[in-house]
């Protein structure tokens, strides 16, 4: 899937939007894991604002 790049630039900002899923899956793809696995991240730190 090809994101733009504005939401390419704003997923890597320190105070990105969470809520925004393709923020998200952005992020996941540049750790490796699935969106699944990166969600599951998030809750274990606390981060389940999304």
């Amino acid at each position: 899937m090809k994101h733009k790049p504005e939401k390419v630039r704003e997923a890597f900002q320190l105070k990105a939007n969470l809520g925004d899923r393709e923020i998200r899956m952005i992020r996941a793809n540049a750790m490796g894991v699935s969106l699944y696995e990166y969600e599951k991240t998030l809750r274990a730190i606390g981060r389940d604002d999304f």
